[in-house]
């Protein structure tokens, strides 16, 4: 029974390891996704669209653009854009990660998941989806 119990809190130490060394400090987002964030805290919606697909196979597509207006819709409804909260990032590939993060607004997070790639220029967008659920947005969650 002793034996079990120490095989069961060793396994949640190393789970929870696990959990907080996939945690990155806010100041160690990737460049391309803080620069958004800034832009729109500073300057809005389309400010942080912009900032974020600088670059990317992604920049200048209507698209893409749009989501823009969908920016706007959560603002109508949660408030203004306060801040954010880095939640986890996973290395795919050498060039290619998954960020999760949260954008806090007045009334609520939004979950924010972007797939980045590291090529000759740095790090561009490749990918990016936001949410309320944070369960259509996190793993696992």
């Amino acid at each position: 029974m002793l034996l079990a119990v120490g095989a069961i809190l060793l396994l949640a130490s190393v789970e929870l390891g696990r959990a907080v060394a996939t945690q990155p400090p806010a100041d160690e987002l990737p460049p391309i996704i803080k620069s958004g964030l800034v832009a729109y805290k500073s300057e809005g919606p389309e400010a942080a669209i912009k900032a974020w697909l600088k670059g990317s196979p992604l920049e200048g597509n209507r698209d893409a653009l749009t989501q823009v207006n969908m920016l706007r819709q959560i603002q109508d409804y949660y408030g203004s854009y306060q801040s954010f909260d880095a939640i986890s990032s996973h290395n795919l590939t050498p060039n290619t990660q998954i960020v999760y993060f949260a954008m806090n607004y007045e009334k609520g997070p939004v979950f924010g998941k972007f797939l980045i790639y590291h090529g000759a220029d740095g790090w561009v967008m490749v990918s990016f989806t936001f949410n309320t659920k944070p369960e259509l947005i996190l793993p696992n969650s």
